[in-house]
């Protein structure tokens, strides 16, 4: 029984309210992001170009950057790094998502027209007919994508993120429980 509970990683904060403050930050930023971009006459005519995905990336650093800042003692594990970048990214992609979907309908209205062309210049698209191509573009599908796209790319840069703020909090813990292992 010992054994499992020293298997065990311990939070050192309330990952849930970060995950949900910083998807926050995360969703509400590359809509700013997105909206900033529309009103300086470059909008956007992909659901992620690059500008974005540096955005995003920033955005979840940025999070748990704020989350290891708040903690007690300014020390977090890979674990919960990755949870905290993980969760909040995912929670940004939905906002995000939310947000696209009001883009594409009432916002930038020439929005889905740049994505018919792209799609109807993609090679593998040449056999699809308009319709088929409309269906693909429509604001929803154009949400459902954004949504997916931005979760892929916080899963994956999760594991990045978390790397950069490892710290010797593991090794710590490690020595914390060799030392009480000693004294029993």
């Amino acid at each position: 029984m010992d054994t499992q509970t020293q298997t065990k990683t311990k939070f050192s904060g309330n990952y849930f309210s970060g995950i949900i403050k910083y998807g926050l930050l995360i969703g509400l930023g590359l809509s700013l992001f997105v909206l900033i971009r529309f009103v300086f006459n470059k909008p956007i005519s992909s659901i992620m170009s690059y500008l974005e995905i540096i955005c995003l990336l920033f955005l979840i650093y940025f999070g748990v950057w704020l989350y290891r800042k708040g903690l007690k003692e300014k020390k977090i594990s890979y674990k919960e790094s990755y949870f905290v970048a993980f969760g909040s990214g995912i929670i940004g992609s939905i906002i995000y998502g939310m947000f696209v979907f009001v883009y594409a309908n009432y916002i930038d209205s020439a929005f889905q027209d740049r994505c018919f062309a792209i799609q109807r210049a993609v090679s593998t698209n040449a056999n699809l007919t308009n319709q088929q191509i409309e269906y693909m573009v429509k604001p929803s599908s154009i949400a459902a994508s954004s949504i997916l796209i931005v979760s892929l790319i916080s899963i994956l840069s999760g594991f990045i993120i978390a790397f950069l703020f490892i710290n010797k909090k593991r090794k710590m813990q490690n020595k914390e429980d060799k030392e009480n292992k000693n004294i029993d």
